[in-house]
């Protein structure tokens, strides 16, 4: 276990129960797997630094990816990850490239859209997004 500072308590708790974190300047909230979000002192950086395998998907917002449901990707410049939770985060624009690698997502040939679902051997592609008309 791990000890973080929150609100000037200590909690403990296992990073691999942490699903997301989004920062507010100096402040983050840490979501947990139970439903609970704990307020941290400590910025998304620190956490970052300290947790190699979370991916920074924003600058608000900081993921474990073993708790990602799913990709949306509707353009080059838009895109959000489902969390196990139901929580979509949207990933930022210029990191889109970045995270689908990092993700392992083989993205359709001359098409930067489709739906992505996750799977425990990593990540394949299921069903393009469709427009509504």
């Amino acid at each position: 276990m791990k000890r973080l500072a929150a609100a000037q308590l200590q909690h403990k708790f296992d990073p691999n129960q942490v699903l997301y974190l989004t920062g507010d300047v100096n402040y983050c909230s840490v979501h947990l797997l139970n439903g609970k979000a704990i307020l941290s002192s400590r910025t998304l950086k620190w956490y970052n630094d300290r947790w190699p395998h979370f991916i920074r998907i924003h600058k608000a917002n900081l993921i474990n990816p073993q708790h990602i449901h799913s990709c949306i990707v509707v353009s080059s410049i838009v895109a959000h990850l489902i969390m196990r939770n139901g929580a979509r985060l949207p990933i930022g624009r210029r990191r889109i490239s970045a995270v689908v690698d990092q993700l392992g997502i083989e993205l359709p040939k001359n098409s930067y859209t489709g739906s992505y679902q996750a799977k425990p051997e990593w990540r394949d592609y299921v069903q393009p997004h469709s427009k509504a008309a």
